[in-house]
């Protein structure tokens, strides 16, 4: 089975439901951008780009990584069918049956209440907000200074001492490291990769931490876990991500709460019974602190 027969066996398990219903007199009379291509006639009707681009953006991540190239000519004929199945609906005059009319109230309620949460929520989020939620960020994740390091585990102080000989004589670390480590880290050459001071025991990290790029340490450290010699291979300062990368997640975040205490004081605002399912009273639940 090739990788196009798999994708489309994949949408055809996944139904239409995986694509957004759009009417085909809709589409014929929405106003279209100037480069908004049409890829299919259907009866007459166009449908365009844009409509395969939104297609595609909600299918699941799984499909997607097949990649848009791939996935085009099996998504293109499920919607060439869907628009058929609309016209073909409307032909049957389902447009004025009672399961579509009361179909559309449900989707009518659903999207009047998102569009009024997501227009209470633009009201509320100010660009002061975000720079302030982006300030306390920073508080709790300031720059932190890392260590990429490599090292030799020895059981005893004198083998230690040892390998620094064999260091000193022009043998590599990473060589030493194999040959004589008995950590995990040996067989990668010691390589601990990049490490913040919390990251090791307060011996190790005091001595990894005070020396320069490219020194080795001239006498063993000692930790609980034996005796090390450490090679610094680089230093850097993590700074966190800039006030734009973070931005899509402090949106999301900020635009969580406010809709929480808009929801909550809604609630609050308005006369609510609650009933258990034999019918009896229920209390309100208790208001988050």
């Amino acid at each position: 089975m090739t990788r196009q027969t798999r994708v489309c066996a994949a949408l055809l398990a996944a139904g239409f439901a995986l694509f957004p219903i759009s009417s085909a007199n809709a589409q014929a009379t929405a106003p279209k951008a100037a480069n908004d291509a049409v890829i299919a006639k259907v009866e007459g009707t166009d449908i365009y780009r844009s409509e395969i681009l939104r297609a595609f953006s909600t299918l699941p991540k799984q499909m997607q990584e097949a990649g848009f190239e791939t996935i085009y000519p099996s998504l293109l004929e499920r919607l060439i069918q869907q628009r058929l199945l609309i016209m073909e609906g409307r032909k049957k005059k389902l447009a004025e049956s009672a399961e579509v009319k009361s179909r559309l109230v449900r989707l009518e309620d659903a999207l009047i209440g998102e569009v009024y949460l997501n227009q209470l929520i633009e009201a509320n989020v100010t660009p002061g907000l975000l720079e302030q939620r982006y300030a306390d960020f920073l508080k709790k994740n300031p720059p932190v200074d890392e260590v990429r390091a490599r090292h030799i585990l020895l059981k005893t102080e004198i083998d230690a001492k040892n390998v620094i000989g064999h260091l000193d004589a022009g043998k590599t670390f990473p060589e030493a490291a194999k040959e004589f480590s008995t950590g995990p880290s040996a067989a990668n050459g010691g390589d601990l990769g990049y490490f913040k001071r919390g990251d090791m025991v307060k011996s190790f990290a005091d001595a990894a931490f005070a020396m320069k790029s490219g020194e080795v340490s001239p006498l063993p450290v000692k930790t609980r876990f034996g005796y090390h010699v450490i090679k610094v291979e680089d230093r850097r300062t993590n700074t966190p991500p800039s006030f734009e990368e973070m931005k899509p997640r402090i949106l999301r975040d900020v635009g969580r709460t406010i809709a929480a205490g808009v929801m909550q004081q809604l609630v609050l605002g308005a006369k609510v019974e609650r009933f258990a399912l034999d019918g009896k009273p229920m209390a309100a639940p208790a208001r988050a602190q």
